[in-house]
């Protein structure tokens, strides 16, 4: 196992990894398993204030139907270099028969699909 020091140092062979000291947090729903992930990223960079969070829910306007390119814009907004990268630019037609999405796909779809278009725009890297 190497620490983060040891891990700017020679390059990685096969078999090597690195153990980071990110904070596990648990999914309150479900569905709220990108957020999870988010908060622990920030709060590893040091970055989370759980009211500044909410307050960044509020203002990205993420509540229960939360996309990957939601995340992007959610890091972008704490100002964490990122890069998304999807096989799909927008959104995935195939979801539109899976449980989760069917009751708002439609809307979703257009929201989705809006924030992609933005991407460059909105500083938000989306290969």
């Amino acid at each position: 196992m190497r620490t983060e020091a040891e891990a700017a140092g020679p390059p990685l062979e096969p078999g090597d990894f690195v153990q980071l000291p990110v904070p596990v947090i648990q999914q309150l729903y479900h569905w709220d398993c990108g957020l999870a992930c988010s908060r622990m990223v920030l709060r590893y960079l040091g970055q989370l204030d759980d009211s500044e969070f909410e307050r960044a829910l509020q203002k990205l306007q993420l509540t229960r139907s939360i996309w990957t390119i939601d995340l992007a814009y959610l890091m972008h907004h704490f100002g964490v270099r990122h890069r998304f990268c999807t096989q799909t630019l927008g959104v995935d037609k195939g979801y539109k028969n899976q449980s989760f999405y069917r009751k708002h796909f439609d809307t979703e779809e257009t929201r989705v699909n809006q924030l992609f278009a933005q991407a460059k725009a909105c500083k938000v890297l989306v290969e």
